[in-house]
């Protein structure tokens, strides 16, 4: 009788540690599941950073080459406006040159 007891006793210890097992398995399952969930979202979340990051370099890149082609335009509008205004300094300087010429010839 004595060992029918300690066999009933060690089943159900055994069937309450296999049951235990079974539970335990679970929850670590869905532990990692949920980890696994949440290290996706992580990866996710860099790729965007990283497109987005790209994405605003390439926009910052072409901003900055049109400003460069806009200050070169300027410049060269800069450098054509100072001709002109040279040249015009030039004919005026002539033309009162002509003009003291005539002055003098008419001593």
């Amino acid at each position: 009788m004595k060992t029918i007891l300690i066999c009933a006793a060690l089943t159900a210890t055994f069937s309450l540690t296999a049951c235990d097992n079974a539970q335990e398995q679970a929850r670590k399952k869905a532990i990692e599941a949920q980890a696994d969930q949440i290290e996706a979202q992580a990866d996710a979340t860099r790729k965007l950073g990283d497109a987005a990051a790209e994405t605003k370099e390439q926009q910052l890149k072409a901003n900055a080459e049109a400003a460069k082609a806009n200050a070169e335009a300027v410049k060269d509008n800069a450098e054509s406006t100072a001709d002109a205004v040279k040249d015009n300094a030039e004919k005026k300087a002539d033309a009162l040159e002509d003009q003291a010429d005539k002055v003098r010839d008419n001593k």
